[in-house]
C-alpha cells in the first residue's frame, strides 16, 4: 500500500518531480536530435526538438509516477523509414536516449563532488546538491531500464535492428501491448524481485560516479 504522508509530497515536489522533468526532456530530445541528424524531420516538424519539458511529458505518464511511482514520457515521433540507413539508424536513435541520460549523469558526478567541497554550498544550498543527487541516480536507473531488450522500450529496437528485416517491426503494435503488459507485471509482483536486480547493476555505478 502506498504511503501519500507528508514526507512522500515533500520529496515527489521538490526533488522527484523537477528530477523527471530533467530526465525525460533531455532522454527524449536525445531521440528527436538523433533522428534529425539521421535524415527524419518527423519530430521537428512536431515541436519535439526542444528542451521545454512541457513538450515531452505525458499528463497520464507524470499522474501514474505520482500514484504508482512508475512514469513515462511522451514518446518522440520517428518516421525510421526516413533515415538514411534503417538498420545503423534504428540502433543511434535508440541509444540516443540512455545515452543521453548517462552522459547527464557522468557530467553532474563531478559537479556534485565539487559541491560537496563547498562550505558555501553544504550551508545555503543544499537543496541544489540533494537533486543532483537524484538526477545522477534517476538518470543511470532510466538509462539502464531503457536499454533492457522488451518492447517498447530503446534496448528492443536495438535488438530488432539487428534482425534480418528490421522493418518488420516497427509497425506492430501488439508487441508494444504485450511488452508493456509484461513490463508492469515484472515491476509490480513482488516474485520477480525487478528493483532489486536493476539496483545490483545500478549500484556500483553509482559507486564509482558518487
Amino acid at each position: 500500500m502506498l504511503n501519500f504522508g507528508r514526507s512522500y509530497f515533500i520529496e515527489l515536489f521538490l526533488f522527484v518531480l523537477p528530477t523527471v522533468l530533467i530526465i525525460l526532456t533531455l532522454h527524449e530530445f536525445g531521440h528527436a536530435y538523433s533522428a534529425y541528424l539521421m535524415g527524419d524531420e518527423t519530430a521537428k516538424r512536431e515541436g519535439r526538438l526542444s528542451l521545454n519539458p512541457l513538450r515531452h511529458i505525458d499528463p497520464f505518464g507524470l499522474l501514474a509516477l505520482i500514484f504508482f511511482k512508475f512514469g513515462w514520457g511522451k514518446p518522440v515521433p520517428v518516421d525510421f523509414l526516413a533515415l538514411r540507413n534503417l538498420r545503423w539508424g534504428m540502433v543511434v536513435v535508440s541509444l540516443a536516449g540512455p545515452f543521453m541520460n548517462f552522459i547527464t549523469a557522468l557530467l553532474l558526478s563531478p559537479l556534485l563532488k565539487l559541491m560537496n567541497s563547498s562550505v558555501v554550498m553544504l550551508s545555503g544550498f543544499s537543496y541544489f546538491i540533494d537533486l543532483a543527487y537524484y538526477v545522477i541516480t534517476y538518470s543511470i536507473f532510466l538509462g539502464i531500464f531503457n536499454l533492457i531488450p522488451i518492447p517498447p522500450l530503446d534496448g528492443s529496437k536495438v535488438l530488432f535492428a539487428m534482425s534480418k528485416r528490421p522493418q518488420r517491426f516497427l509497425f506492430d503494435d501488439t508487441m508494444n501491448w504485450f511488452g508493456m503488459i509484461f513490463l508492469i507485471l515484472l515491476i509490480a509482483v513482488p516474485f520477480f524481485n525487478f528493483q532489486t536486480f536493476l539496483m545490483k547493476i545500478i549500484t556500483p555505478i553509482l559507486n564509482f560516479l558518487l
